[in-house]
């Protein structure tokens, strides 16, 4: 709901007349509407491995079933989810009371269309009504339900088992078929420049007759070493600048603190007289 509030207030920039004002905002649009897209990119891998399933130890942890009690924890938290969403139009009733004092009741009120509708805060704009959806959604489907019922009747409970789809290809299985990190590589070709990835293709030889068990290293030769590096940009542009200074700034005051007692008695005597000093000559 804050979400859908801030593209909203931002897609109204145009209200704004100066273009110093639209501008900004404009581009803060932009990137917010980029930012929601890339949240929803971030669950492909959740998606890859819910539909590949589990490619080896670490997966089968995450696949592994932790419980009744677990289950019902995520449940309670869900639902939780679903009633803050379903009561948002009596939270901002709340949420403007609170700012009643600094902000006028005529603004926080714009926001309510109804008792359970919600709206920006300028009208003839866009409406949604979450509590009327948390209501009509589970009223939809059991109606699709019920008409897969009528119609289809005991085909709808019909299993059809076929072999697991890896790869899209017959036999390929293992460490040799997709990953759901793969789902993600076209995201991070896109933006490849961006994120300055930095990607290399090496020529691996393989140990023959050695220890490991695994009997696809014994053939010996050579194969294809694919590695792929994201920068931090961050940490290369912004932090790792600054090490330097900090650390100088660091060392500075690591002089001061190994001072004898009574010359910090003696700063302090300085700062307090130039502070006196200082609060005469102003008044």
């Amino acid at each position: 709901m804050s979400e859908w509030f801030l593209l909203e207030a931002l897609m109204q920039q145009f209200r704004l007349g100066p273009l110093g004002y639209t501008l900004p905002l404009a581009i803060t649009g932009a990137l917010v509407a980029l930012t929601v897209g890339f949240a929803a990119v971030a669950f492909v891998r959740i998606v890859g491995l819910t539909v590949l399933g589990p490619r080896g130890p670490h997966d089968e942890e995450l696949t592994r079933d932790a419980g009744t009690l677990s289950g019902v924890a995520v449940g309670v938290l869900g639902a939780g989810c679903l009633a803050v969403a379903a009561l948002a139009p009596l939270e901002v009733r709340l949420i403007g009371a609170g700012l009643d004092p600094l902000v006028p009741h005529t603004v926080t009120a714009s926001a309510r269309k109804g008792p359970w509708v919600l709206q920006p805060v300028f009208a003839d704009f866009s409406i949604l009504s979450p509590s009327w959806l948390a209501v009509m959604l589970p009223v939809l489907f059991g109606a699709a339900t019920l008409l897969c019922l009528t119609f289809a009747r005991r085909r709808m409970f019909a299993v059809r088992r076929v072999p697991a789809w890896r790869s899209a290809t017959g036999g390929v299985a293992g460490e040799n078929q997709y990953t759901p990190f793969a789902f993600t590589n076209p995201t991070r070709k896109v933006l490849a420049n961006v994120l300055l990835t930095r990607a290399e293709l090496r020529t691996v030889e393989r140990q023959t007759g050695g220890q490991d068990d695994d009997p696809r290293r014994d053939a010996g030769g050579a194969h294809l070493g694919y590695t792929s590096d994201v920068v931090e940009a961050v940490e290369r542009f912004l932090y790792r600048p600054l090490l330097r200074p900090l650390r100088t700034l660091v060392r500075a005051a690591k002089r001061l603190q190994n001072g004898r007692l009574d010359a910090y008695v003696a700063y302090m005597l300085i700062a307090f007289l130039a502070m006196l000093a200082l609060v005469l000559i102003l008044t």
